[in-house]
């Protein structure tokens, strides 16, 4: 494989000190405020029922919380934590065409709750697939 193959002009290989993704959109499309995030994200799981057993994979809105929040919740409802080791959080770039998946450059997730940790393991896995490209950090937090 060549680099060019491997990665789009937009993309670089994984770093070598990682970084983390800031909380971009905390503060607009959600509270960037912990206390009231988490009384949001509680009261639309307490309105939620779960009408089936528990999911395996979850598809559900990703707008502003104010639009997509009380629906979210009703997906992530039929989630149960017991026995997952891992979550892969699959998304679209809303700002930068790509025409392969690609993975994070970050080591963490920044979030109103603090950091979440990214698998850098799974992603240098899916790198040496030759089907993934690694996102570039500023394509990334827009």
């Amino acid at each position: 494989r060549t680099p060019a193959r491997m990665y789009s002009t937009s993309c670089a290989p994984l770093r070598p000190s990682p970084s983390s993704r800031r909380a971009t959109h905390a503060g607009s499309w959600y509270s960037s405020r912990r206390d009231q995030l988490a009384a949001q994200m509680s009261g639309w799981l307490e309105q939620a029922n779960a009408c089936t057993g528990a999911a395996r994979a979850v598809i559900a809105p990703h707008a502003g919380f104010s639009y997509s929040g009380p629906t979210a919740a009703w997906a992530y409802k039929h989630v149960s934590p017991t026995g997952i080791r891992r979550v892969f959080v699959l998304g679209p770039s809303h700002h930068h065409s790509m025409s392969r998946c690609a993975v994070s450059s970050c080591a963490t997730y920044e979030t109103p709750f603090g950091g979440i940790p990214v698998d850098r393991a799974t992603s240098a896995a899916l790198l040496e697939t030759g089907a993934f490209d690694v996102m570039d950090l500023s394509v990334e937090e827009a």
